[in-house]
């Protein structure tokens, strides 16, 4: 048995980032950065008002006084979308502009409309009057303020998530070099292991970890190129790494039959497949019996525990950091929070909880009943803590990751 930083470093050290494949932006959500965007529009692209009111030059409002104010003529209207260099007003007039309206030079303010003190007189030009002087720049966005045309953006390691989309589409971006998730394949195992939808007999489980590790992938946007539920039977299991291969997944993790009893066939399956195993247990709890092996052609296999805790602990601490190193991500920072209650957990062990926030607090508490078996502590959880064995106290700092 090795520790789980032993485990830790024996995975990434088998997992070189994947292959780069240029995409449409429109297409990256979900994929991982690889490299420096350029884009070609600024941001804004153009000066434009941020209010609706009036646009104008502040220097045309200087010596305004509540006893000799400054009166400008309105001239015009600068609308969103349309826009005439004629429309531009020379010094000591005022032209109407509704928000997002090109403003050009040497307009260089806008007062808002409901801050304006209009002059209307019949058959007379709109009047703008100030009885002290405007600040210049105020209530206008100026072209480039956030970033120029030409402007590189490193998303290097990163997830391309809306955001990013928001960016690349105001950007004018259109393409970049991105890694894509691993199809996976998804193993589940036990002769009393049924279906979620098949009535159990007596001594018969559900199969709850097929059910979750597909939508712990689906949430993730990792492919699934294989998923299929297996007997104890060496052969069978072994025929079905082969399928998962040939359907193309890189990744193949399976549940169940793990441990060193006489009915747990993974260790048997792989030896017959003549799999590398690189370590098979680890001081993890739950997962302690994990199995990491490597197959001829470098794919990576998981074998975690059946319960379905150790299967969820597997899958996010040992199969998760695969894919990100895969994906060439940057390393993963757990959130510093603080314990709820004290606790005293086993010596010698990487201790992996479901916990649940505070809405009070910056506090985390482990979700109750929770052990291997118990599916519902996946439910009641939003995020999982990892602690060494021995105490903690209440308010000890903590790490905490998401689900």
């Amino acid at each position: 048995m090795i520790s789980y930083r032993e485990a830790a470093a024996a995975i990434a050290a088998a997992c070189a980032p994947g292959p780069e494949e240029s995409v449409p932006a429109c297409g990256a959500l979900g994929a991982v950065a690889s490299g420096t965007v350029v884009g070609a529009i600024a941001s804004p692209p153009f000066n434009n008002a941020a209010m609706d009111g009036f646009a104008l030059r502040a220097e045309d409002t200087a010596g305004a006084a509540e006893d000799s104010p400054v009166e400008l003529p309105v001239v015009g209207e600068l609308k969103a979308g349309a826009f005439a260099q004629s429309a531009a007003p020379g010094p000591g007039r005022a032209i109407q502009v509704a928000t997002g309206a090109l403003t050009p030079p040497p307009l260089d303010t806008v007062l808002p409309l409901e801050q304006a003190a209009v002059i209307e007189r019949p058959g007379a030009t709109m009047m703008l009057r100030f009885a002290a002087p405007v600040q210049s720049g105020r209530n206008l966005r100026i072209m480039g303020e956030e970033y120029s045309a030409g402007a590189a953006f490193n998303f290097n390691g990163r997830r391309i998530h809306a955001g990013h989309m928001a960016l690349f589409a105001a950007a004018g971006i259109s393409e970049l070099r991105v890694r894509k998730p691993p199809p996976l394949g998804l193993l589940t195992t036990g002769n009393e292991v049924r279906p979620p939808d098949v009535p159990l007999a007596p001594g018969e489980i559900a199969n709850v970890n097929a059910a979750w590790m597909t939508a712990w992938c689906a949430e993730r946007g990792i492919p699934v190129a294989f998923a299929q539920h297996f007997r104890d039977s060496p052969g069978d299991l072994a025929d079905g790494f082969r399928r998962a291969r040939e359907a193309g997944a890189k990744v193949l993790v399976s549940s169940g039959s793990a441990s060193a009893g006489r009915r747990d066939v993974l260790r048997q399956a792989l030896e017959d497949l003549g799999a590398r195993i690189v370590f098979h247990g680890v001081a993890m709890r739950p997962g302690k019996p994990a199995l990491f092996a490597l197959l001829d052609d470098e794919a990576l296999i998981l074998g975690l525990p059946g319960n379905p805790l150790a299967t969820a602990a597997g899958m996010r601490f040992l199969a998760w950091p695969a894919i990100r190193a895969i994906l060439g991500m940057e390393a993963e920072q757990p959130r510093r929070m603080r314990l709820a209650d004290s606790c005293d957990l086993r010596e010698g062990y990487t201790h992996f909880l479901l916990a649940r926030r505070s809405p009070e607090s910056e506090a985390v508490k482990p979700v109750r009943p929770q052990r291997p078996g118990h599916a519902g502590a996946l439910a009641r959880a939003d995020c999982w803590l990892r602690l060494d064995g021995g105490r903690f106290e209440a308010r000890a700092p903590v790490r905490a990751y998401s689900l």
